[in-house]
């Protein structure tokens, strides 16, 4: 490797004609911008190169010109599956976005990197649920294919009312022909991590508390509290030895390997399997095992095919995530999702679907059917009666098996034939969950008894019993450029939820644009739609300092969607080469626990002064309110970013952001800040030393009075805290054409000031100051290697 990367610094790799961008054809071919710019175009329009001499055959590419860029270009022909270790980093990479989707997403395309749809036979929902493909962009493709087909790249670019972005993106996961499928085809990754230090604040907490807990005085608020709200002496028996147990597993705890391993195959393009492995150090002793079995496309009687059949673990998304969405992840700010059903092997354990699922397909229409039994953690109140759902890194074995749950469900979805547009749809959807050891939903035996909030909040609001049910309707349509989708959704004995949500798309722009709406007692705990907050986010619930046992302030962090009704318009738009406006929204909504309305925006616009430079202005807004018990508490977001990108000669990138970002508060007697602010700066890089080996790092410094930040790495996103500095350097390395690596080296260090304490200033007699400022630091760094294989 050392050999490799000498030589390419001293040698400048050529250019591969058929992948490179835009941007790395300006910066390496010595020709005048505007023919580089009609070179791309050409190969955009017309499709890939399959040998060099075709570029001399351009017209407007000289024999002088072919002589000066034949030595710097090379063509490699396209070739299903040759990319697979290239684009199985690339689709990791797409977890550093604002909008990422979740775990199981990607293990969905890279299922499509290893086993390619063809085009020609590509269904509107499988071309739909890929990665930058709009529902019009798969309703034009299909029509296309039915029409004329396609035998070339070039021939899908050409497609009318196709957009460029969903084009590039659908390359990777698409052939152009029906291949014999293998015996065995599949992929497998592997991902070790290891972090010097754990996030240990609850563990802290948990001490804390118990030391309250066990000074059996008057004088002890949080023991005259509980006695004041009738606990008896077995009540509080019961509570320290909760805590008891929370804080001697916590103490054992100790920095060691993360380690997850995926294997997903298919057997004569038929019969799928696929089993994962995952061990973190809160569960040494513990792994977590997935695993399911499926069949797929399996064609019953002339009319009647098995589409999908699963066994075992599965994730299944429906429609808008207003009846089934299950995953423990939660996103604001979703409008697009992967849709449908598909064998699980993520990280999610709260919500897993266990069982089995199939899809059948008769004529025009689709049959859905599911089942599930699962174990689920909770948490309990204190006559030993689970209360609510429990997810966590840290999962102690007090809140283990708290109920076992089943659910059950269905859907029935027409395709309307002619004359109503390809892609239209008519569904019906059931679901019913039943529970052997039901959760109350008391969620007023979390609270401390006596201090200044309860839990009162509408938000706590939930249609509690040994079942719950749901019925949901949904239907979409296209009639280019416009198309609309649609969902219903009512629960028996609670309230009722919607969401309608439109886009247009021209070539240069889309608009999309959602409303919704979300009874507070539309209590779905597999809802996973649009949303702007979480449920129980900006309740007491989400402070751990107001709940008998700091660990329930985890069930904040629980992906349910705050009831909320609003509007939501989202636009990209690029009037000329050198202007973009990039993903820009406003989102103006009504929290329904409080009436109160919000909103937020963003505008986001890049412009290219000179070739090698992009700048890129950010700007956002943000009011919210809030009805607290004191009244109504109103906080103002103003942030600002500006970032730019240089391209330094060679296949090198540097990046560079400055961000600051200020909250006006209202000021409160017990909280008597005006404002709280923090910002960072950071330096990013990218050198690219051939098609095989790359580096990426980074540098970032911030400062925080209060107001927390984040920013994107290489993969993923990092939350920054007090003040601090970070470092890390990512390795990348294709091997061969099917197996890639990702070495990632990072330190990190956070320092806490505590500054401003009560009491600071005091002397005891001896002189000593009996309160005095301190700094907390936190220095932490980890490694992370994955690998991905197909075979």
């Amino acid at each position: 490797m050392l050999k490799l990367i000498l030589l390419s610094l001293l040698l400048q790799s050529k250019v591969d004609l058929n992948r490179a961008s835009l941007d790395e054809l300006l910066r390496s071919l010595p020709l005048d911008s505007t023919k580089i710019v009609k070179l791309y175009e050409y190969i955009e329009s017309h499709g890939p190169f399959q040998n060099v001499y075709e570029i001399s055959t351009l017209p407007f590419i000289s024999p002088e010109d072919f002589l000066k860029i034949k030595k710097l270009v090379k063509v490699v022909p396209l070739v299903q599956g040759r990319n697979f270790s290239y684009y199985a980093q690339r689709v990791r990479e797409t977890a550093r976005e604002e909008q990422s989707l979740r775990e199981s997403a990607y293990d969905e395309w890279i299922s499509l990197l290893a086993n390619p749809i063809n085009i020609n036979k590509a269904e509107v929902d499988e071309l739909y649920s890929i990665y930058g493909v709009s529902l019009i962009d798969a309703v034009q493709i299909v029509k296309r294919a039915k029409m004329l087909g396609f035998r070339y790249a070039s021939h899908l670019r050409r497609t009318p009312g196709m957009s460029y972005y969903a084009y590039r993106n659908l390359l990777p996961f698409i052939s152009f022909r029906t291949v014999k499928p293998k015996d065995v085809a599949g992929w497998a990754n592997l991902r070790l991590a290891y972090y010097s230090e754990l996030f240990q604040e609850e563990q802290t907490q948990v001490e804390e508390r118990l030391g309250e807990l066990g000074v059996p005085d008057t004088t002890s608020s949080l023991w005259s509290n509980l006695r004041s709200a009738g606990w008896t002496q077995e009540d509080s028996l019961w509570l320290y030895e909760q805590l008891s147990t929370e804080k001697e597993e916590a103490d054992r705890l100790t920095p060691s390997l993360y380690t997850k391993f995926k294997m997903n195959s298919v057997f004569w393009g038929k019969v799928r399997w696929g089993f994962s492995f995952q061990r973190t150090p809160y569960y040494p002793d513990s792994p977590d095992l997935k695993y399911f079995v499926g069949l797929e496309k399996q064609r019953i009687i002339s009319s009647l095919t098995l589409k999908k059949l699963i066994v075992g673990h599965y994730r299944l998304t429906l429609n808008q995530g207003l009846i089934m969405d299950n995953t423990d992840e939660g996103r604001d700010r979703l409008v697009d999702r992967t849709f449908g059903l598909y064998g699980d092997l993520s990280s999610t354990k709260e919500f897993a679907l266990y069982g089995a699922a199939g899809k059948l397909s008769f004529h025009n229409v689709d049959f859905l059917g599911y089942y599930s039994k699962n174990k689920r953690y909770g948490v309990f109140s204190r006559d030993g009666l689970p209360v609510f759902y429990y997810v966590s890194d840290f999962m102690p074995s007090t809140f283990k098996d708290a109920f076992t749950e089943y659910v059950k469900g269905g859907e029935v979805k027409f395709n309307f034939p002619r004359p109503l547009p390809l892609g239209t749809q008519l569904g019906v959807s059931f679901l019913r969950i039943e529970y052997d050891n039901p959760p109350t939903a008391n969620f007023n035996e979390l609270d401390i008894p006596g201090d200044k909030e309860d839990m009162s909040d509408p938000s706590f609001t939930w249609v509690a019993g040994k079942s719950k049910e749901f019925w949901g309707l949904n239907g979409r349509t296209v009639i280019y450029p416009f198309s609309l989708e649609w969902e219903f959704a009512t629960e028996k004995n609670g309230g009722k939820a919607y969401i309608i949500k439109s886009r247009i798309q021209e070539r240069v722009y889309y608009i999309n644009l959602l409303f919704r709406h979300y009874d507070v007692d539309y209590t779905n705990p597999y809802a996973r739609p649009f949303r702007e907050d979480a449920r129980f986010e900006d309740t007491p619930l989400e402070r751990s300092y107001r709940v008998i046992d700091p660990l329930y302030a985890e069930l904040s962090y629980l992906p349910l969607a705050k009831p909320e009704t609003g509007f939501y318009i989202e636009t990209r738009f690029q009037p000329v080469r050198h202007i973009l406006l990039q993903r820009s929204y406003v989102d103006i909504w009504r929290d329904n626990t409080d009436l109160l309305w919000n909103y937020r925006t963003q505008i986001a616009l890049e412009f290219r002064p000179i070739y090698p430079v992009r700048v890129r202005l950010y700007q956002k807004y943000q009011k919210r309110q809030n009805r607290r018990y004191l009244g109504i508490t109103t906080s103002f977001l103003k942030e600002s970013s500006i970032r730019t990108f240089f391209l330094l000669g060679g296949w090198t990138s540097l990046g560079i952001e400055f961000r600051y970002s200020q909250v006006d508060l209202t000021p409160k007697t017990y909280y008597p800040e005006a404002a709280i602010s923090g910002g960072f700066l950071a330096v990013t890089f990218d050198r690219t030393f051939s098609n095989k080996f790359e580096v990426k790092g980074g540098f970032v410094v911030w400062k925080t009075n209060g107001l927390s930040q984040w920013n994107f790495e290489d993969v993923g996103i990092d939350f920054l805290y007090g003040d601090g500095t970070k470092y890390y350097l990512s390795f990348l390395e294709r091997l061969s054409p099917n197996l890639g690596m990702r070495l990632k080296l990072k330190y990190k260090e956070s320092d806490y000031p505590h500054t401003g304490i009560w009491g600071q200033g005091l002397h005891l007699p001896d002189g000593e100051e009996l309160y005095s400022s301190f700094v907390d630091i936190s220095r932490v760094y980890s490694i992370q290697f994955s690998l991905d294989y197909s075979f």
